[in-house]
């Protein structure tokens, strides 16, 4: 999709806590500052979520603001059914948010599964990766999957690493326009530890993103 510099972006970031959501919507609004985009907002949840529950923000961002300031970004939550893009670092949260969906929307979603509660207690069934596609499918432009956390054990021989890599995934999507890697490379320089390592991630995730979105073209 080609998109105009006045366009509005609109990512919705899901996960559980503790899997670093609040940190990739972070580093993707700097990332945007660095790119110097005109209006950038958003929104995140600060100490609700005890670890392993839901947890999601939404991230906006305009390169050029019109001179009429009607028309430019003025909230930081995202209207329903008008998100861009939604990064998954959890299957299931990728359902619980999804009002926020439409067909101009490309889900990139994390394959590994951290069951809820009512999972583990056996009062509720975890859907399939399968039926969580088919469901996001049909009310989707896209819907891709990695095994980020698989990919993050193996390269990195530690977790932590996954929602950098799940931040490359999403930009082979495209769906981040006008924001450059060496922007994001910038950004895990100034803020993260190990950058070398973080930014050898963002790379890995997306190297592999883009395998897997040519071979569902």
């Amino acid at each position: 999709m080609n998109y105009k510099e006045t366009d509005i972006l609109n990512i919705v970031i899901a996960g559980t806590a503790g899997q670093g959501v609040i940190t990739l919507k972070r580093l993707i609004e700097f990332a945007a500052q660095k790119a110097n985009a005109d209006l950038i907002l958003g929104s995140e949840m600060h100490g609700l979520a005890q670890r392993e529950g839901a947890i999601t923000s939404h991230t906006r961002y305009q390169k050029k603001a019109f001179d009429d300031p009607r028309k430019n970004l003025q909230s930081p939550l995202i209207c329903y059914g008008d998100a861009d893009l939604y990064i998954c670092l959890e299957p299931v949260e990728a359902l619980r948010r999804g009002i926020f969906s439409s067909d101009k929307t490309t889900f990139v979603l994390n394959e590994r599964t951290i069951p809820g509660v009512m999972i583990t207690a056996d009062l509720e069934e975890y859907p399939s990766l399968g039926r969580i596609g088919k469901i996001l499918k049909a009310n989707a432009e896209s819907v891709f999957f990695m095994n980020a956390t698989q990919l993050a054990l193996d390269n990195f021989n530690d977790n932590q690493q996954l929602n950098i890599v799940m931040l490359g995934f999403a930009i082979a999507t495209g769906k981040l326009p006008f924001i450059e890697m060496e922007h994001y490379e910038e950004v895990i320089k100034e803020w993260l530890r190990d950058p070398d390592m973080n930014i050898e991630a963002l790379h890995l995730g997306l190297e592999k993103g883009k395998v897997i979105i040519s071979k569902s073209n």
